[in-house]
């Protein structure tokens, strides 16, 4: 009778991580390279604006280069051009994002809408989005030239003005004509986003609503607003911190001017950096323009957070 081989246990080395383990090294892994990129690109930057903020660092005055501590920060508190650009600022944000997001989201319901031309009609509401923003800044300030501006002369032709106006040299006009712009330029952000939001309710609800007797404006309220709201929140945010930090239609179009009618933090700390070569101030208004827009951020997301859950 033939006798079969003996089998012989062999142990297996055990792992030195787990399978759960070997997949969290390898995930981290992988997002190393995003993080040292983050890293260089932002947290660094910021160190730096922290750290050059506690420096008298003037580049014409560079005898008088520094440690003063918070100096800068006390310089801040009593500098009334600082108050009158977060004022300004205040005015710049809120005014351009509110029309833009009445405007957008009009755009949004009626290219959700079926009619003939509707891709064509897509494709134009991007247009402001698409041109740079120095273009529109040029194109823009030529539109409001007191002399040969379009504006101006249509308004003439209308009947609706008697004379011309200047409607960037103007203190009382400067703001509300750049927030005009910023509000064309903004309106194909929040249309195209709220378009997407609009497409992806389901068409049943509509229905369902329509059968049960809803009016538009009930479906609107009832269907519409609660499941675009998370997008609304999104958006806006995004375009708040956006346009708290955008510079360029003003710096093309007006220079802060006149008088600091349209002169914004963010425009301030540019003229701070690259006029006055106070790179220390400047670094200052820049640390306390992203703690500003932090805790901003942080109080309108529990606001909102806490408007959801109530309703």
């Amino acid at each position: 009778m033939a006798s079969s081989p003996a089998t012989v246990a062999v142990a297996l080395p055990r792992p030195l991580l787990s399978r759960r383990a070997r997949e969290l090294v390898t995930g981290y892994l992988y997002l190393l390279p995003v993080a040292i990129c983050l890293g260089g690109t932002i947290v660094f930057p910021i160190l730096k604006a922290m750290h050059m903020s506690l420096y008298n660092h003037v580049l014409i005055k560079p005898h008088e280069y520094r440690f003063i501590g918070l100096g800068n920060y006390a310089r801040l508190l009593h500098d009334e051009t600082f108050w009158l650009t977060l004022w300004n600022s205040m005015v710049w944000v809120f005014g351009s994002v509110i029309f833009q997001f009445l405007g957008g989201f009009a755009a949004a319901l009626l290219l959700h809408q079926s009619f003939r031309g509707r891709a064509f009609v897509r494709t134009v509401t991007l247009l402001p989005w698409i041109v740079p923003g120095v273009v529109v800044a040029l194109v823009w300030e030529w539109l409001y030239q007191p002399n040969y501006g379009v504006i101006n002369d249509l308004l003439l032709r209308l009947g609706w003005l008697s004379d011309r106006v200047a409607w960037l040299s103007d203190p009382a006009l400067a703001m509300a004509a750049v927030v005009t712009t910023n509000v064309w330029r903004g309106v194909p952000f929040f249309a195209i986003m709220l378009l997407a939001g609009l497409q992806a309710i389901p068409d049943e609800l509509y229905e369902a609503a329509r059968v049960d007797g809803a009016s538009v404006t009930e479906r609107f309220w009832h269907i519409t607003l609660p499941l675009v709201r998370p997008i609304i929140v999104v958006a806006t945010a995004t375009r708040i911190i956006w346009t708290f930090n955008y510079a360029d239609l003003i710096f093309v179009m007006t220079s802060g001017g006149p008088a600091n009618a349209t002169q914004i933090t963010s425009t301030y700390t540019l003229l701070m950096a690259y006029s006055n070569l106070d790179f220390g101030y400047a670094a200052t208004l820049s640390v306390v323009l992203l703690v500003i827009m932090m805790v901003f951020t942080t109080l309108y997301l529990r606001v909102t957070r806490g408007i959801e859950s109530a309703t």
